[in-house]
Order: C-alpha cells, then sequence, then structure tokens
C-alpha cells in the first residue's frame, strides 16, 4: 500500500485542498514532474496547469487548476503555493467559457493600449480552467 504525506493547495487568499495524499503531480516551470513519499527537499517554480491528487481513499484523481507559483517538498510534507487555485469540480464552466472569449477578443482585436503578455497569459489560464474543468467531470481513474 502507498504511503500518505500531507498536502496542502493553498493561495494567498484561502486553503483550496488539504489532506493525506499517496501522489501528487504538478506543473513545474520545465514540464510536469510527481512527487510521492520520500521525495527528496525540493522548492520549484510552478507554471499555469493542472495540479493531481491521488489519495488513498478516493479512487479517483482530484484536479486543481492553478495559475503558477511554488511548490515546497519537505519533511512535513507538500505544499502548493498557488497565485489562483481552483478545484476541478468547482469551476464555474460558463464563466470559463465567457473568460476564454474575452482573452480571444483581446488578442485578435491587436488595440494599441492591450499588453499582448498579459493578454496571452489570460488566454492561457482560461483555457487551463476549461480544460481542469472538463478533465474533473470525466472522473479519470489515474493520473496520466
Amino acid at each position: 500500500m502507498p504511503r500518505e504525506f500531507e498536502l496542502k493547495v493553498v493561495t494567498p487568499d484561502q486553503e483550496v485542498w488539504r489532506g493525506e495524499a499517496t501522489s501528487v503531480v504538478v506543473p513545474g516551470l520545465d514540464g510536469y514532474f510527481g512527487v510521492w513519499s520520500g521525495h527528496a527537499p525540493l522548492i520549484a517554480g510552478m507554471d499555469v496547469g493542472a495540479v493531481l491528487i491521488k489519495t488513498v481513499s478516493d479512487s479517483v484523481v482530484k484536479f486543481i487548476a492553478v495559475g503558477g507559483g511554488f511548490v515546497e517538498i519537505g519533511s512535513g510534507g507538500v505544499t502548493v503555493l498557488a497565485e489562483n487555485a481552483e478545484m476541478g469540480e468547482d469551476i464555474d464552466v460558463h464563466r470559463a467559457d465567457k473568460a476564454l472569449e474575452r482573452a480571444r477578443e483581446r488578442l485578435s482585436k491587436h488595440f494599441s493600449d492591450i499588453d499582448i503578455e498579459r493578454a496571452r497569459v489570460a488566454l492561457n489560464k482560461a483555457l487551463n480552467r476549461k480544460r481542469i474543468a472538463d478533465r474533473a467531470k470525466d472522473k479519470p481513474t489515474s493520473i496520466v
């Protein structure tokens, strides 16, 4: 049976998830990486993407959409410090669709007062939220 470790997913405003996990996959700046009990201590940057959590008590993977941040792995467990985070099943799909539409519109019009890089980040975050909401709804049974 896999060993568990304490996992917290927090933002500046709230604790999004806390519990015992057997594994977590996070979107590192150089790609996704997995963490299991006994992982070497590490602090790493996180990109926009999905945090995937597997617990012993659940047969499904929990999906959390994150908008970047850091992950800290230590002897006391793992802490995901996200700029923003939202449980996949809690994502308002209608709101995510509207944000995606706004981001695409801003990029397509190329107004002189638009910060293109900021608009691209907004598009990436909107796409991520939509993708995570869809994946959480499907309730897959494996992390990959």
